[in-house]
């Protein structure tokens, strides 16, 4: 008895972990989309999609050579796409606007392809740098895929796809430049989340107290950054 009970505190305890580490490395992505990601948007900057693309992806890498768990990503996307919210909360944007749907849908299709991807390769990732390239290409491409159907078909856009793209264009342009960001940032991501693994930082390796209080002060300060700079217009 007293052992199931055991069992049962660290199976509890190994969820808990992973579900804050959902949220520090969901909260760091949406950080970076706030405001890095707001700032290139609003300079009109070329392939920001890829390019904040392949940072998420890197976060996600990162996630991954620390916990081994592919499982985890769609829900670090998740955390991550509800930063978009902030600009319903704050700016009063229409949840269903286009602004809101379509980036939102994007950051989860990435992190939904990266975890496909993973579970048949995050062992050979940590093996071989080439494989961590071909699953980001892979990861790039799938979702790439996988954003510009819905952005066009289920938001029933078809005006959207004549004047700004057609699938295949976006794909053939867009689908492979967001590829190859992707196949750099993974195996990137990768190496850095294995050299966090092997230091002591609690927020985003610990357990216990330590790393819980870090934990929630790194994402109280990824949305309370994030705010600000939405409302200062980012």
């Amino acid at each position: 008895m007293a052992a199931n009970v055991e069992n049962k505190q660290i199976d509890r305890q190994g969820i808990i972990h992973i579900l804050v580490g959902i949220l520090v490395f969901g909260s760091i992505w949406g950080f970076f989309e706030a405001t890095l990601g707001g700032f290139l948007h609003m300079i009109i900057f070329p392939n920001k999609g890829a390019i904040m693309g392949g940072i998420g992806v890197a976060i996600m890498a990162s996630a991954l050579a620390i916990y081994k768990k592919p499982s985890m990503l769609p829900g670090i996307g998740i955390v991550a796409a509800s930063f978009k919210l902030l600009n319903v909360w704050f700016l009063f944007v229409p949840i269903g606007a286009i602004h809101i749907i379509n980036p939102a849908m994007a950051i989860i299709f990435e992190s939904l392809a990266f975890s496909l991807v993973a579970v048949f390769v995050m062992k050979k990732i940590a093996k071989n740098a080439f494989i961590g390239v071909g699953a980001g290409v892979l990861a790039g491409i799938i979702s790439a895929i996988a954003w510009v159907y819905f952005a066009i078909y289920v938001m029933n856009a078809p005006a959207y796809a004549r004047v700004v793209f057609t699938a295949g264009g976006f794909i053939a342009n867009q689908g492979v430049v967001q590829a190859a960001f992707f196949g750099v940032f993974v195996p990137l991501g990768y190496l850095v989340g294995e050299k966090l693994a092997t230091r002591t930082l609690p927020a985003l390796t610990g357990r216990g107290v330590p790393h819980y209080a870090t934990s929630a002060a790194v994402i109280v300060l990824c949305w309370g950054i994030s705010a600000i700079a939405i409302m200062a217009g980012l």
